[in-house]
């Protein structure tokens, strides 16, 4: 068995390769993380590590595991050191990165993790949990009220199960006096106002006094994170282990490419992102929109079209002339169309830069893992676009063929050969059920659109509702040839 990446093995290392070199025994935990998947691990955590480089201690990492033990157990036995490999190409770059001074699993540490959250020395809790990690309310954005973890929450706020839940418990424990920021780097529009309205909505349910404060004395800026972490293989896994001369459980390969826009709007001290490359602003909301739509809904148009034509990976399918010319239509002119660029920024050239992330091969982003949670994903990157625009009475051709691609994928859970498709999306069943059930791709549209957990509440114009159901029709005969092709 291959020796395995620690604290004692770091010498190991070959010459070279960036790794901690302050003295990590004397790093605190200033900073809790939800979530601490591989996309905060290649991100948030990599714009901290130069900070404990140079000799600030004080923002230590301490990563806490909702959902799932198995990572938690992995960078323990690792003395929670891994490695982070940037490809693009032929060409590698890997350090291994010490931010992490520990990882609990909230089920089997819950106490622990509210302590951590209640501890006045710890100044950021940081969150990367998924847009379903928020209980909002499906095709809104208040409260799930309805939600079974949230009512347990309400009933034993001590024992919470949610994200949301734990949250609020650490900070109902914390002292008054002490200033906390909570960072949501999640992808969902104006992230950290949101997350204090469905906090201060949770809190108002059993303790009014806590919500108050979450509403008057939390900071909770909104932030924009962008790189592609695809979930890592065991090629992957092997891949690193030849880097390192080590073995490492956690290993993570990414892209080069690595942004994080943050709202100056911090309670309290903070970490010096800005010194590190993050950008502070007064006003994040250009970014993230460009962001969610341009980068996110490109990803849902690649997953959907991608997995219905047998594409794997992103990179195979912008490597697919056809499904690589729809992508570019679909981000250059419908959503390109529906956002306002940053004083100065140019959104010509970060379109062409992200097309030219999507092909990068060595990355292999899995088409079937951008898929999942479709009902929660489709509602924030491409309804609101096309809202806005069909209020206008503008046509958004090439988005429209992208939702009905959704909708097919959805219905039939096959692809263009016939292949059964794996979709996981707890929500998908019961819009697909709808689509199943109707006689017509009119009728299909019709009660697909009814579906106000999805589509919201609002009628949508038939006109919009007849398009759908044409290329609903287009699939069903002819597949995804005819419904990308370029009509002129």
């Amino acid at each position: 068995m291959a020796t395995l990446l620690s604290n004692q093995t770091l010498p190991a290392l070959p010459a070279g390769m960036a790794r901690p070199t302050y003295d990590r025994r004397g790093v605190r935990p200033g900073i809790i993380h939800l979530g601490l998947g591989a996309f905060h691990r290649a991100h948030q955590a990599l714009y901290t590590e130069p900070l404990l480089e140079r000799g600030d201690t004080r923002w230590g990492i301490l990563g806490v595991h909702l959902r799932e033990r198995r990572m938690a157990d992995v960078l323990a036995a690792q003395d929670y050191l891994y490695s982070v490999t940037e490809r693009d190409g032929e060409i590698s770059r890997s350090r291994v990165v010490g931010a992490l001074c520990g990882a609990l699993y909230a089920p089997a540490a819950l106490s622990r993790v509210l302590d951590a959250i209640a501890d006045p020395g710890v100044r950021i809790v940081s969150l990367t949990v998924t847009e379903k990690g928020y209980n909002i309310a499906p095709a809104g954005a208040e409260l799930d009220v309805a939600d079974p973890g949230i009512r347990h929450d309400i009933v034993t706020p001590d024992a919470p199960q949610t994200t949301l839940g734990v949250l609020a418990a650490g900070i109902r424990r914390r002292p008054v006096d002490a200033p906390l920021t909570v960072v949501c780097c999640d992808n969902i529009l104006a992230n950290g106002d949101t997350l204090r309205r469905l906090l201060v909505q949770y809190a108002g349910l059993f303790d009014p006094s806590l919500a108050r404060r979450l509403d008057e004395t939390i900071a909770f800026p909104n932030t924009m994170v962008d790189r592609i972490v695809p979930a890592s293989t065991a090629a992957t896994l092997d891949e690193a282990g030849r880097r390192l001369g080590l073995r490492d459980e956690a290993a993570i390969v990414c892209e080069p490419f690595t942004q994080w826009v943050i709202e100056d709007r911090f309670s309290g001290p903070r970490p010096a992102w800005e010194d590190t490359g993050a950008l502070l602003t007064s006003d994040v909301h250009p970014y993230e929109a460009m962001k969610l739509r341009l980068l996110n809904g490109s990803h849902s148009a690649i997953a959907y079209v991608g997995q219905l034509r047998g594409l794997a990976t992103v990179s195979d399918a912008m490597a697919d002339a056809a499904t690589a010319a729809f992508v570019r239509r679909v981000m250059t002119e419908d959503l390109r169309a529906t956002v306002m660029a940053p004083p100065g920024f140019d959104v010509e050239a970060y379109c062409r830069d992200l097309l030219a992330r999507f092909g990068n091969p060595t990355l292999a982003h899995q088409t079937r893992q951008i898929a999942m949670d479709g009902t929660q994903k489709v509602p924030v990157r491409w309804l609101p676009a096309l809202r806005e625009s069909l209020a206008a009475g503008i046509e958004r051709p090439w988005l429209e063929r992208a939702l009905a691609a959704w909708l097919h994928y959805l219905e039939t859970a096959r692809n263009d050969a016939g292949e059964p498709l794996v979709i996981s999306d707890p929500g998908a069943e019961a819009l697909a059920s709808r689509l199943r059930a109707a006689s017509t791709s009119l009728d299909a549209v019709e009660a697909a659109l009814a579906h106000t957990s999805v589509f919201g509440a609002a009628t949508w114009p038939q006109s919009f509702v007849e398009r759908l159901a044409g290329h609903l029709t287009t699939l069903r005969k002819h597949g995804t040839d005819a419904l990308i092709a370029d009509r002129g």
